[in-house]
């Protein structure tokens, strides 16, 4: 009997010291813990909640649109193009992943995205404005007509002349987005074989973003990783429109699919580590660098932005030479008409920001400012959550004299800007708020989990010393008890005289 209760206490001291163990054991490794637990809740699996917020987004989503105002194009090509910047039109966009199918053999997911867009009045402007800007129509014949014979491109000239082709063209801002017009040249490409229409489906109306609103075929089929598999990390490209390269830039770097599709991020980033991301608009893979790092509301952020060399030509970064197509003409443009059906499609950021200088002495009107016109993602680091998105691109038309056609024999050789778009999003209040608690768990985790280890220890060591104590204080005093005689009544009477 005497010996149970120092047992026992030894059995719950060992417990506790397995606790101090296990706890020390998770503060170590609390980042591995953070990070397999993290995983797990981001891993796109038919039930989880990212499932849910990814395939019907819920944060609000606008498209703004900014037109160049050609305002002296009838003085073209004697007096450089004067250019003058209208809007933004602003546009409420609603987005949903369909025809979501899930592939478990090499963990991915494939799907489309259902895209459309409604006019807000917030805009500045309305789409009865009316805007002049260069006649792309007429621009893109004359652009595939570039290595055509002698006879064909002065039936080309002849034919823009009978049809009443100009340089430029005039309309509201409605038909020159969403709504199209009509054009005689685009009756007469049904018509032609494919070699001369570069592959570009038939349509009847031509307007910037006509066929786009209620549609599907936006940002085409997308196969992404779910996560599912060791080592993988959900949202990351594995097939566009069926194919596992881009078919535009030859066999190598720039055909390699990979990056972002941009709902999802790598964790644990570095300001070495970068920011690869897909974008469908602009046919390629961009690799994005760091430029800043900050907070935003409580929550740190690195900045990762496309920079002065991302479209940069091949004189500066020969590794960019593939994305050419062609000609390197000028810095800070990407030739993406190859997957724009031969149109002379350039791409730049907003007003020639990080371009080559000449492009802006070529027009007027240019201003770039790195605060309005950059293309970045503000990522918390260590979740991997975007919290501050700007995704910006210009579109630009080239253009080159051509003594056989008329309409540009005296034009100079330039890329002509005709609009440019911003898509902003920035993470509500709400999520922002469990963003901090998640951060706040990834900050003291570790450092509870150690507090627990110490907790427990000095515990532990507290029940073995009062074990040891109370076993001494037990078995002792009775002796004492004993040794000591006890007093008869007539001795207690006598002591008290």
């Amino acid at each position: 009997m005497r010996g149970r209760v120092p047992r026992n206490r030894l059995i719950i001291a060992g417990t506790i010291v397995l606790l101090a163990a296990a706890a020390l054991g998770a503060a170590l490794a609390w980042n591995q813990i953070f990070d397999a637990a993290l995983s797990a809740q981001m891993t796109l699996t038919p039930t989880s909640r990212s499932f849910r917020e990814w395939v019907e987004p819920t944060v609000p989503l606008y498209f703004d649109v900014y037109l160049f105002n050609w305002t002296n194009a009838e003085q073209f090509p004697d007096e450089i193009p004067n250019l003058v910047e209208i809007g933004p039109y602003r546009f409420r966009e609603k987005r949903s992943h369909v025809n979501v199918t899930w592939h478990p053999h090499n963990g991915s997911v494939s799907y489309r995205t259902f895209r459309s867009w409604e006019f807000d009045e917030s805009s500045n402007g309305t789409l009865q404005d009316n805007i002049t800007m260069l006649n792309i129509i007429a621009a893109s014949a004359v652009y595939r007509s570039r290595d055509w014979g002698f006879i064909r491109q002065k039936g080309l000239s002849m034919g823009l002349a009978m049809f009443g082709e100009g340089i430029s063209i005039s309309k509201l801002a409605g038909e020159l987005l969403f709504e199209g017009y009509d054009d005689p040249l685009l009756d007469l490409a049904k018509s032609l074989p494919e070699s001369t229409t570069g592959g570009a489906p038939p349509v009847d109306r031509f307007g910037l973003f006509y066929g786009r609103n209620n549609s599907i075929d936006t940002d085409g089929f997308m196969e992404v990783s779910t996560g599912a598999l060791s080592g993988s990390l959900p949202g990351q490209i594995l097939k566009w429109n069926h194919l596992d390269h881009l078919p535009y830039y030859g066999s190598g770097k720039c055909s390699k699919l990979a990056g972002s599709a941009g709902e999802f991020m790598p964790h644990n980033l570095t300001e070495d580590s970068g920011l690869t991301l897909f974008v469908p608009d602009l046919c390629r893979t961009v690799h994005m660098q760091h430029t800043d790092s900050g907070q935003i509301a409580g929550l740190p952020y690195h900045k990762y932005a496309l920079t002065e060399t991302s479209f940069d030509n091949s004189s500066s970064s020969p590794s960019n030479s593939c994305f050419c197509n062609g000609e390197c003409a000028w810095s800070g443009v990407m030739n993406v008409s190859s997957c724009r059906y031969g149109s002379p499609s350039f791409l730049s950021l907003p007003h020639f920001l990080y371009g080559d200088p000449q492009l802006r002495e070529l027009v007027n009107g240019m201003e770039p400012d790195p605060e309005k016109h950059s293309f970045y993602f503000a990522v918390e680091p260590n979740l991997g959550v975007p919290l501050d998105v700007a995704a910006r691109f210009q579109l630009n038309v080239w253009m080159e004299p051509n003594e056989n056609i008329a309409l540009y024999e005296n034009v100079p050789k330039m890329l002509f800007p005709i609009f440019w778009v911003e898509q902003r999003v920035r993470v509500e209040d709400r999520v922002l708020s469990e963003l901090r608690v998640v951060r706040g768990i990834y900050d003291w985790g570790g450092a509870i989990c150690a507090g627990m280890t110490l907790f427990f220890v000095a515990f532990a060591v507290k029940v073995l010393c009062c074990a040891k104590k109370h076993k001494y204080s037990r078995y002792s005093r009775p002796c004492d008890v004993i040794s000591e005689k006890p007093k008869d009544e007539a001795e207690l009477k006598l002591n008290a005289m």
